[in-house]
Order: structure tokens, then C-alpha cells, then sequence
């Protein structure tokens, strides 16, 4: 008994630690960049309402200065308590400004009247850049943005106006409420496009997969349909001739061994389209000398031969019909009536009269078959897409195809395919 040991490989060496650093300063794919304020939204707005309170103490403290007097922190020390109180409460109202930007926002304006009203100077106009910035980035109705950016510019302005101590003329006042608006809307409109971008790709992504998988349902029908065509017709006659075969051994043995010849024949037929069709699947690797030509109506007196063999009376008549036919209307012609007998062997019976007749009608060339039933005898199994593949052959081409029973006991399939298809 033959035993199968295993040794175990060696594992690969660690990589070297400069290495391993390259690859964790390799930024990869590109992929958007995420700030502490996308990343951490609470955190960073804490941090900067801090931030603004610490810096409108330092603004409001050296604002109070005279000229070429120097900053000391000991002049923060110095605000009123209301004062520190005031900025306090802006600063804090930061923390809602993505939520909330306009209450934010008027909030801080009412701080600011209270402070122009009680006198305490320059200095505090840090928390309202923040919020109007806050006004132009998170907030959606563009009629809202410009209500309170006006609002707050007025408001500031009369603020200025009421405070006597406040060095800020009006135009600085509007330049600090207009342009921190405008920056947030220019980062929420880049925002938005970049959005809408990865939308529309992600869309056409989407399109392009639901593309690819229609491409691959519509190859395999085209597959299956071929397969269909191909193999079910050598198939059934080599079920019908072996049995046959094996009913007439006994009494007539070179009858069945002429039978069995017909069985080989269509096998070595059926194999070789099947070949010629997984070369067509494999144009790379098939050998260009074993795709010979589809076969046409020229090819339907093989057919009928090959039906009659099997004990049916068969009758086939082709009329003036033009040589040089268009290569899908004479491949569908012949697939057609294919099918049709192959339909005729599975279900027809015993020894069926069967008639095949093909000529023009107008514009069109019409291919008409029909054959004797037996219902008493049962049928071989049938796959249920013959006659959904004939039809759709025709409907391919801008033809029409009709397969029905015909009173008494009789079965009929027509079909008119235009000689010029226009697909449907």
C-alpha cells in the first residue's frame, strides 16, 4: 500500500522592517481623503470650540490694547466675567453646528448684540466666521443660506454701529460673514459633485455588469440553441434506426446491420458538428480546417434521406428558389426544417407521410411541412425548445413561423423568412 508523506515547507522569511515600512507608506488605491472633522465629527467640533473660545480670549484681550502697548496673558485675567461667560457660549454652540447651522448661527448673532449692548469691544467675531461657514457647508436650501448670511451681515454691521469701542468698520464686518459662507458652499458644492461622480460611476459600473451578464445569458442561449439544433436531430435518428435495428435482427439481419451503419453514420455526424461547434466556441485553439461551412438548403435532401431510412414517406419539393441566399436566412431555413423532422421522428409515430415543400412567396421564403400523427404511440422526450427556437430563428430575421395540429391527424409547421431580414 502505497504511502504519501508530507513535509512541511519552510515558512517564508519576515520581510525586512525597512520593507514593511514601505508598504505602510504605501497609500495603495486612491481613495478619498478623511479629515479628523470626517473621521471624529464630535471629537474635532469639541476641539474646536476650544480652540475658537481660546483664540476670541487672546482676540478680545489684545484688541483691548492701546497702541504699542504689549500683549501679557495677564490681559485676559482682566475681561469681566460676563464677557468670558458670553464668548463661552458661542464657542459651545459650535458643538451643534453641523446639525443645526442656522440656530447655531443666530445664536451667536444674539451673543453678539448682548456684547456690542454691554460694550466690550473688538474680538469676538470668531465664533460667528465659524458658523457661518457652518451655515454654507451643512445646510442644503441655498434660499436659507442667503437669508442668514444677510441677516448675520446686518446684524453685525448694527453691532458695530451700537459699540462705540469696536474699531471694525462695516465693510470688514460684511467680508467676515460673506467669505466664510462662501468657502463652505464651495466645499459642500465640491462635495456634492464629487458625490454625484461616484454615483454616475457607480451606475455605469452597474450597467456595464448587468451589460456583461446579459451578454453571457444571451451566448448561452445562442449555445444552447445551436447545441439544440445540432445534436438533438443526429440523436433521434440514431434512437429510432437502433431500435429499429433491434426489432427487425431477428428476421432481417442485413436490414439491422444496414440500420446499424445509418446509427454510425449519424454519430460520426453528430460528433463531428459537435467539434465544429466547440470550435467556434475556441477560435483560438480550433484548427480553421475543421470549420467547414454551415450547412444550407442544400443540405435538406440529406435530411429527408435520412428520415425516409427510418420507414417514413417522406416528400420533399423545392422550388425556384435563388441560389446565393443570404447566410442567415439559408442556415435558419435548414435549422428550421431540421428541427421540423427531428419533431416528426420524436412524435409522429410509425412510418408518418410526411411532405416538405420550400419556395418563394413574394418577398419571402416560405417553408411549409406537415405529417400524419399516431397520438396512440408515445414520443420520444422532448426538451420543449424546438419550436421556441424555430420561432425564434424567424422572428431573428423579421419572419413569422406557425406550428399547429391540423384536423384530421395531421401536424403542421410554417414558417416565412424574408429573403432581405430585417431584424426584430
Amino acid at each position: 500500500m502505497n504511502s504519501v508523506t508530507h513535509q512541511r515547507k519552510d515558512t517564508a522569511p519576515a520581510p525586512p522592517r525597512r520593507e514593511a515600512w514601505g508598504s505602510w507608506l504605501d497609500p495603495g488605491e486612491p481613495h478619498p481623503f478623511r479629515g479628523p472633522f470626517t473621521r471624529w465629527p464630535r471629537v474635532a467640533d469639541s476641539a474646536l470650540a476650544v480652540v475658537v473660545f481660546a483664540g476670541s480670549l487672546i482676540a478680545v484681550a489684545a484688541s483691548a490694547l492701546d497702541d504699542g502697548e504689549q500683549f501679557t496673558i495677564a490681559e485676559i485675567g482682566d475681561l469681566p466675567a460676563m464677557g468670558l461667560t458670553l464668548l463661552g457660549f458661542a464657542a459651545a454652540a459650535l458643538l451643534w453646528r453641523r446639525t443645526r447651522p442656522i440656530a447655531v448661527t443666530t445664536f451667536v448673532l444674539v451673543v453678539m448684540i448682548v456684547w456690542a449692548v454691554a460694550g466690550y469691544g473688538d474680538g469676538n467675531d470668531l465664533a460667528l466666521i465659524v458658523a457661518i461657514y457652518s451655515v454654507g457647508r451643512y445646510t442644503a436650501s441655498h434660499r436659507d443660506c442667503l437669508i442668514t448670511v444677510a441677516a448675520a451681515a446686518s446684524i453685525d454691521i448694527i453691532a458695530t454701529i451700537i459699540d462705540t469701542n469696536q474699531r471694525i468698520d462695516i465693510a470688514p464686518a460684511i467680508l467676515l460673514t460673506a467669505v466664510p459662507w462662501y468657502v463652505g458652499r464651495q466645499i459642500r458644492n465640491r462635495g456634492d459633485y464629487l458625490a454625484l461622480l461616484q454615483e454616475r460611476a457607480e451606475r455605469l459600473e452597474a450597467e456595464q455588469h448587468a451589460r456583461a451578464r446579459q451578454a453571457v445569458a444571451d451566448e448561452r442561449s445562442r449555445i444552447a440553441r445551436e447545441l439544440h439544433d445540432v445534436v438533438a436531430h443526429r440523436v433521434s435518428m440514431m434512437t429510432v434506426q437502433a431500435g429499429a435495428a433491434k426489432t427487425i435482427a431477428r428476421d432481417d439481419l442485413d436490414s439491422a446491420i444496414d440500420a446499424m451503419g445509418d446509427v454510425e453514420r449519424a454519430g460520426r455526424q453528430a460528433l463531428g458538428e459537435l467539434r465544429h461547434l466547440l470550435g467556434v466556441l475556441r477560435p483560438d485553439t480550433a484548427d480553421p480546417d475543421d470549420l467547414g461551412p454551415q450547412p444550407g438548403l442544400a443540405a435538406i435532401a440529406t435530411l429527408t434521406d435520412q428520415l425516409a431510412r427510418t420507414g417514413a414517406d417522406v416528400t420533399l419539393t423545392i422550388g425556384d428558389v435563388p441560389d446565393g441566399l443570404i447566410a442567415a436566412v439559408d442556415l435558419s431555413a435548414y435549422r428550421i426544417v431540421q428541427e421540423s423532422l427531428t419533431n416528426i421522428i420524436k412524435h409522429a409515430g410509425t412510418y408518418p407521410t410526411v411532405a416538405v415543400t420550400i419556395g418563394l412567396d413574394g418577398p419571402d421564403l416560405v417553408i411549409d411541412i406537415t405529417n400524419t400523427t399516431d397520438t396512440a404511440r408515445p414520443g420520444l422526450p422532448s426538451s420543449g425548445y424546438g419550436i421556441a427556437g424555430m420561432r425564434e430563428r424567424a422572428h431573428l430575421l423579421g419572419g413569422t413561423l406557425i406550428a399547429e395540429p391540423q384536423p384530421p391527424g395531421r401536424y403542421r409547421v410554417q414558417a416565412r423568412l424574408p429573403l432581405e431580414p430585417e431584424p426584430a
